[in-house]
């Protein structure tokens, strides 16, 4: 009995864990709740929107316009009614941004031709240093960094990780750079990549929710938005309204989107991931509880061994068992 308990977790673990690391045959549609979304172009119109964050400290949306015949290229921030819009010029084709540590006073901003992470400093509006990703994420088809976000790690000397989306096939790179034991270097570590979704293109913006532990990824042509774990595996899919959407935030239950056109869009309330964001965790549990517990419980299960014996008051020999 003991063994067929063990065997149907198992069976259920390992179904949730393939369950996770699938893709699903079609996103779910964006919630109506939500919709229609609030635009807050009304302060940013030439602007060209291309990564999105939000400052839990200072309580302001960043992000960057990669330069238009309108617009220079620069970071910019803004309250999330869209009012109070300051903006720093900064040189590069700018796509990407993110946070570190909110405590500090930086941001990282991500660049395409050439794939760099640049440092700045909010207080003064200047580029500290640069990162140079190229040795990884240069492709000839000039598609390369459009995305970026941190993921905190407290046994990393660092405090964590950046992630950044390639969106010439949609790999998601993984670096350390030394932003807390240096000031001046511009090292960088490789430490990994993976496709959230293979075979799809064009990511285009890339979010970390520290609450939930959820990254979540956005793809322009596709519309499509997709909630992962850490190594990729399938939480969640939505189709995704708008266009050309290329950032994306999360602030509470309000989801901004960044859209190269020219606009910001609120949309409220989104839940983010309605069922469990835990199903991976939950799963590898269960797989662990089993090779700990579940096969010593059925090595140590119960044996029979047989003896003789005579009930009372009967001439035929018996045999009653001994559990042992």
């Amino acid at each position: 009995m003991l063994r067929r308990v063990w065997n149907v977790l198992w069976r259920c673990a390992c179904a949730a864990l393939a369950c996770s690391l699938s893709r699903s045959d079609a996103a779910d549609p964006f919630p109506a709740a939500a919709l229609p979304g609030v635009s807050l172009n009304q302060s940013i119109r030439r602007y060209e929107p291309s990564g999105l964050v939000w400052h839990t400290r200072l309580n302001r949306l960043y992000s960057v316009s990669d330069g238009s015949a309108a617009v220079s290229a620069r970071v910019f921030s803004l309250a999330t009614d869209g009012t109070g819009v300051a903006y720093w010029p900064v040189v590069g084709d700018l796509e990407a941004i993110c946070i570190a540590d909110p405590t500090s006073d930086f941001l990282y901003v991500g660049t395409e031709q050439p794939n760099q992470i640049k440092e700045f400093r909010i207080s003064t509006g200047v580029v500290t240093r640069t990162f140079d990703l190229d040795q990884w994420m240069w492709r000839t088809s000039g598609q390369g960094l459009e995305a970026l976000t941190f993921v905190p790690d407290a046994s990393s000397a660092e405090g964590g990780r950046f992630y950044a989306g390639l969106q010439d096939d949609g790999t998601v790179f993984s670096f350390s750079l030394p932003i807390l034991t240096s000031e001046t270097s511009t090292a960088v570590t490789f430490l990994g990549s993976f496709n959230p979704v293979p075979g799809l293109s064009d990511l285009s913006g890339l979010d970390y929710e520290r609450t939930t532990g959820v990254l979540y990824a956005i793809y322009d042509t596709a519309n499509l938005m997709r909630a992962t774990t850490l190594a990729g595996g399938l939480l969640k899919e939505w189709t995704l309204p708008g266009k050309d959407q290329e950032g994306i935030a999360f602030v509470g239950d309000d989801l901004f989107i960044a859209e190269d056109s020219g606009d910001i869009v609120r949309y409220s309330p989104f839940q983010a991931v309605p069922e469990p964001a835990g199903l991976v965790t939950a799963a590898a549990a269960v797989a662990a509880a089993w090779l700990r517990f579940g096969r010593r419980a059925v090595r140590r299960r119960p044996t029979v061994r047989w003896r003789s014996a005579r009930p009372a008051g009967a001439g035929v020999p018996g045999r009653t068992p001994r559990w042992g």
